[in-house]
């Protein structure tokens, strides 16, 4: 039977997990939520091959986000949610949110719900596949709603391959300086990206944590005179 969540049928859910013991552990949860579980043990395609097909056969996902080191598959988790959002809820399961926050920002605004997987349980999956159908009908979270403020650029270190960004957003905390990849702008115009320039740009405010921002949409404003 299927669990009905903001108004959507759910029955199965895709497990894509490199590491089969995991992978196991996960699905035994999913059939604890009720769902079916539907674990991936082969390597995968491209993730737009992927993305076309999976998002037919199957209603909802949870994703490891390492993928690439073993091969399992040629894109990472937090690539993958981002791809399949507003497509199919998705939840992205790891322990490396901190430790990885520069590649996983490049995507968080597409990425409802980030799981570490520690915490993973039963209801979790049920509230975070609620949490992805609500967004994708613009129902945001109060820490997932984008609100339109200016960031402030500190700072840019173009040694790292991608450039990093750091900069301060004054609404959100004006104390604290959040670094981000260069790639979160759009290209053309990432020639103003330099100290003490500004730009709107759409951030979750809500945020509680540094790890849960995202920066998007951005929109060049200059030195304020």
């Amino acid at each position: 039977m299927p669990v009905i969540l903001a108004g959507k049928k759910i029955t199965t859910v895709g497990i894509i997990e490199d590491d089969d013991s995991n992978r196991d552990s996960l699905a035994e949860i999913v059939a604890d939520a009720n769902f079916r579980p539907v674990p991936r043990d082969e390597p995968l395609p491209s993730l737009a091959d992927f993305a076309a097909t999976a998002a037919r056969t199957t209603d909802a996902f949870i994703f490891d986000h390492h993928l690439k080191q073993s091969q399992y598959a040629p894109f990472d988790g937090a690539e993958a949610v981002a791809a399949l959002y507003k497509k199919r809820p998705s939840l992205l399961c790891t322990q490396w949110s901190k430790a990885d926050i520069d590649t996983i920002r490049l995507h968080r605004r597409r990425i409802p719900v980030l799981i570490p997987t520690d915490d993973m349980n039963p209801e979790r999956i049920t509230q975070g596949i609620e949490v992805c159908i609500k967004e994708f009908k613009d129902e945001f979270l109060p820490s997932r709603e984008p609100v339109r403020t200016i960031v402030r650029i500190e700072d840019v270190d173009s040694k790292q391959n991608p450039p990093t960004v750091y900069g301060i957003l004054p609404s959100w905390n004006p104390r604290q300086v959040v670094r981000f990849p260069i790639d979160v702008i759009d290209e053309k115009l990432r020639k103003y990206v330099r100290a003490d320039e500004r730009f709107f740009v759409h951030v979750n405010l809500g945020a509680e944590d540094e790890a849960e921002l995202y920066l998007d949409d951005f929109e060049y404003r200059g030195r304020l005179k």
